[in-house]
């Protein structure tokens, strides 16, 4: 009896530790890191960046690819194969019966086909009918097994830039495909996807090369601190002549400096009537006419009361050179002003006048291009 009586104490007594072991720390700061903010948050200087930036890409960069492609299905000839209203995995066990290989499938409902005197290789068939089925397959070649799965393992690499694998991850992401690994060594992307999630990845790949461009976009924030009496127009007119334009939203103003090199001229000028104090910076890229985010909180003190604010930039490129953008500032209750900018790539955008809880903020926003070219174009 006194054995018994320990063995259910020390049960109790290890049930309790492993209990007080495994608590977790909701809060824990460690929760909260995130290995691509390093590169979300740093812009190059002025003196580093280029307007444009051509890279050269390689034989495999933005191949998709899948991670485990099984064995080959053996060389076998299908001769009129026909079948009416049947679930994908029904019509592969119908197919493959006469090759002896049989057919594993997960419980569930499939895509119904019809298939009239189907002809070709079995591996093309079986492609093909994996395709319009919204399924994947792989071989065992020493089981004689065809295993069917709802999702799979593909990959893409991408040019060694880490600006243009952070744009593919957010037009990825953009597209709900949020099941992603990153190797930041080999530049390759790492995706769980669905058949549905699969076309979406190719789309988004083919949509890049055949634009053969990105455009980037480096914000940095500045909170006013104090202002002369005449401000911002002491500014705009002490830049008489250096402005390319000025417009007016509901909350706020762009200013497009007639270049960038005037970068340093435009802070100055804007010293003389206020103090000011850069508190955010960081680098957003992706395809053309995609909606770019740059979210205020991941690059800067999320306890400071504008970390909810984000900026939405949607760009088109005209000619290489000529910009138009529309860029949205919303915060968590919501849109709070929207701009409509025409400008060239060689013109920074100053965004000024932007209250946010008693604080005033201005942003400058710098573009520059990135295309593609293939091995062996010319690149002028």
């Amino acid at each position: 009896m006194k054995r018994g009586i320990l063995i259910v104490f020390l049960a109790l007594m290890l049930s309790a530790g492993a209990s007080a072991n495994w608590s977790v720390k909701r809060n824990s700061p460690a929760a909260y890191a995130d290995v691509e903010l390093p590169f979300r948050c740093q812009t190059p200087s002025s003196t580093e960046k280029h307007v444009s930036t051509t890279i050269v890409l390689g034989q495999d960069d933005f191949v998709l690819f899948p991670i485990d492609i099984g064995d080959k299905l053996p060389r076998y000839s299908v001769n009129g194969y026909t079948f009416k209203r049947k679930p994908v995995d029904q019509a592969l066990c119908g197919l493959l019966e006469s090759a002896g290989i049989k057919v594993v499938a997960p419980p569930g409902e499939y895509v119904e086909l019809d298939g009239k005197k189907i002809k070709g290789e079995l591996a093309s068939v079986v492609q093909q009918l994996t395709e319009f089925g919204e399924v994947f397959y792989r071989y065992k070649d020493s089981l004689k097994t065809l295993i069917l799965s709802r999702r799979a393992e593909y990959g893409v690499h991408v040019p060694h830039n880490k600006a243009v694998l952070m744009a593919v991850l957010d037009a990825l992401r953009g597209e709900q495909i949020s099941d992603l690994t990153v190797d930041w060594e080999t530049y390759q992307i790492r995706m769980n996807v669905s058949a549905e999630e699969l076309k979406k990845a190719k789309k988004l790949i083919q949509q890049i090369l055949d634009d053969s461009y990105m455009l980037a976009a480096d914000v940095v924030g500045y909170q006013v601190l104090s202002s002369d009496p005449s401000g911002w127009q002491g500014v705009v007119t002490s830049l008489a002549g250096r402005l390319a334009s000025s417009n007016r939203s509901l909350v706020g103003r762009t200013l497009v400096l007639a270049s960038q090199s005037m970068l340093e001229d435009f802070l100055a000028v804007v010293r003389k009537f206020y103090r000011i104090e850069p508190v955010v910076a960081g680098e957003t890229v992706v395809p053309n006419g995609w909606q770019m985010r740059f979210n205020i909180g991941e690059c800067s003190n999320y306890t400071l009361p504008y970390s909810d604010l984000s900026i939405l930039m949607q760009t088109k490129i005209k000619n290489h050179r000529d910009l138009n953008t529309k860029v949205t500032l919303v915060s968590s209750k919501g849109p709070m002003s929207t701009f409509n900018i025409r400008n060239m790539l060689n013109q920074e955008v100053a965004l000024v006048g932007i209250p946010v809880d008693n604080v005033e903020l201005m942003f400058l926003l710098r573009f520059n291009l990135i295309r593609f070219v293939q091995k062996g174009e010319r690149h002028d």
